[in-house]
Formats: structure tokens, C-alpha cells, sequence
């Protein structure tokens, strides 16, 4: 498929710091993309410059085939085919489901307008609810009410600032699926960021890791958490042992240690806690200088000395 975002070179800096250093990327139709990074990498400053609401010192951004410009060459920033879905949903108190929904395409003739908030109201699974005002919505409810508006005019690009931040925790999974079930089947270009890797795994096609303001690495979420390539973009997407074997520094997931009793390496037991599924498990050994995080089946004893495995994946 074409690239329809391409992001070229880009440089942005406030005063004296520099908050980009020459990103370039593309994005293709279709597709989900995450930038991931901790506070102050860029992430929000990057979606901003993507979507015409900042500009960038240097490099370019286009989607489909449009040059992208910020504040300095645009009176009122932004483009009508690229929105946003920001962590505050910014719904119309007074206004019910269908009536936020319909300010968005009002312009529309009424006849296109019912056709197209009848869809979004099925597709949202929002049917039951077109006529409830935000305060009656759940923030589940209340986000696909923002996704929905978001939609509807059928932008080509939807830019999502920490879509998920500001969901009720034990809920989070529930509504992240039906989430990206939405945006699967709406079959929109979609550029989200945000600070937690499980959003990352959970939704994107491909994951864009962030350090100070510099791309530490591109690839699909599996890839980044087998292959990382480097101990930042590593350390993103879950918990690693660091150790050394052979004299090479080795990225080791706490999944890719096994216990055998003919295991080539050694160590011993120092924590051990249930965690449901399984226990956590910390040992020492001589080829770590920290202790070392495993998962087991089963309880092991504080001191206990086992044997062990490792699947690596080297460091660079």
C-alpha cells in the first residue's frame, strides 16, 4: 500500500532545546502507528507538528500528497481531513449523543447527516445511547462518542494524543479493544501516542520509540520486544534482565529464562512472589550484576539454588 503520511527530516526546538532530532517515517494507508516515549521526549510535540498545529523548525510532513504547515503559514491551524482524539473528550454537556455527533457534520444535508450517525452510532455501539447526554455515559461510553465524532466527517488521518490516560484503570482493557475494533473497521490511518507499551502492543501495527527526542527504533511491537535495539527501546516494552554471557552484553525477558535441572547456568533463589498465572522469581548469579527476574510455574524457597536457560537476545 502508498504512504499516505510521510514525515521527512523533521527538527523542532523551543529556545535553547532541541525536542526533535531528524525524524523521517511514513506511515501507510490503513495503518496504526504508536509513538511511545516517556515525558519530554517529543511525542506530543511530533502528533502537533503532524497534524498542522505546530510548526517545525526544518524537514517536511505531507499526507497524501499535501505539505503539512503549522501556526506561521495558516491562519486557523489544522486541516479538515486530518482530527484529533485528545485525552479530554471535549463533548458538549447539553448536547446528546446524536446531537454531538451531528455538530461535527452539520453541513451535511440531513438526509447524508441521519445516514452517517446511524452508521457511527453502530459502528461506536453507541445505538442505545444516541440519546443520553454525556453525564449519563460511562467514560467508556464517553470516549466512543469522541471516536465517533472524530470520524465523522471520514478524515484521512486521526491523530490521538494519550487516548487512554484518563480511563478508569480495571476498565482500560475492555475499552482499548473495543477501541481499536472501531478503528479496524473504519479502516482510518491512525497516529497515536502514548507513555504505556501495553497500548503499544495491544493496538499498533508498528511502534516508534522516542529517546530525547530521537527515533531509538521502528518496527512492529513483536519485533521491538525480541529484538530491541538498544537498552532504552528495551526496556519500553516490559521488564529485561541485563547480563553478560561469552563476554556479550545480552537482553534477557524474564519468559526467556527456563529452570532445568540441567540448565547451563546457575544462581539462587533471593525473592519469590504469586502473581497469579505465575510467580516472579529474582535470583542471583554470576553472570548478572543485578538480580535476575524469571517466571515459574511454581513456588521456588528463598536461597534455593537452581539451574537455568536463557533464549537471548543480544544488545546492541
Amino acid at each position: 500500500m502508498s504512504a499516505l503520511v510521510q514525515i521527512q527530516h523533521v527538527n523542532k526546538s523551543f529556545k535553547d532545546h532541541q525536542v526533535l532530532h531528524d525524524i523521517h517515517f511514513e506511515v501507510t494507508e490503513g495503518e496504526i502507528i504508536c509513538i511511545l516515549g516517556e515525558s519530554g521526549s517529543g511525542k506530543s510535540t511530533l502528533l502537533r507538528i503532524i497534524g498542522g498545529l505546530e510548526d517545525a523548525d526544518q524537514g517536511d510532513v505531507t499526507v497524501d500528497d499535501e505539505t503539512i504547515t503549522g501556526p506561521a503559514n495558516n491562519l486557523v491551524p489544522g486541516y479538515d481531513f486530518i482530527n484529533f482524539v485528545t485525552q479530554h473528550f471535549k463533548l458538549e454537556q447539553f448536547r446528546t449523543v446524536r446531537d454531538n455527533i451531528y455538530s461535527v457534520i452539520s453541513y451535511y444535508a440531513q438526509s447524508d447527516a441521519d445516514d452517517r450517525i446511524h452508521e457511527l452510532l453502530e459502528l461506536c455501539k453507541l445505538s442505545e445511547k444516541a440519546e443520553a447526554y454525556p453525564r449519563e455515559l460511562s467514560g467508556g461510553q464517553q470516549q466512543r462518542v469522541a471516536i465517533a465524532m472524530a470520524l465523522a466527517d471520514e478524515p484521512f488521518l486521526l491523530l490521538m494524543d494519550e487516548p487512554f490516560s484518563n480511563l478508569d484503570v480495571n476498565m482500560k482493557t475492555q475499552i482499548r479493544g473495543e477501541i481499536v475494533e472501531i478503528l479496524r473497521k473504519a479502516e482510518v490511518t491512525v497516529i497515536f501516542v502514548s507513555h504505556d507499551p501495553v497500548d503499544a502492543m495491544a493496538i499498533a501495527d508498528r511502534v516508534i520509540i522516542l529517546e530525547d527526542g530521537h527515533i531509538a527504533q521502528i518496527d512492529t511491537p513483536q519485533k521491538i520486544y525480541q529484538e530491541p535495539t538498544s537498552p532504552y527501546a528495551a526496556k519500553f516494552l516490559g521488564p529485561i534482565n541485563y547480563l553478560k554471557v561469552d563476554g556479550k552484553p545480552i537482553g534477557v525477558r524474564p519468559e526467556q529464562i527456563k529452570i532445568h535441572k540441567e540448565g547451563e547456568h546457575e544462581g539462587k533463589v533471593t525473592k519469590c512472589i504469586f502473581m497469579g498465572m505465575h510467580y516472579h522469581v529474582w535470583l542471583t548469579s554470576d553472570i548478572a550484576d543485578k538480580t535476575i527476574l524469571l517466571y515459574h510455574s511454581s513456588a521456588l524457597n528463598i536461597g534455593q539454588a537452581v539451574h537455568f536457560n536463557l533464549m537471548t537476545t543480544e544488545i546492541t
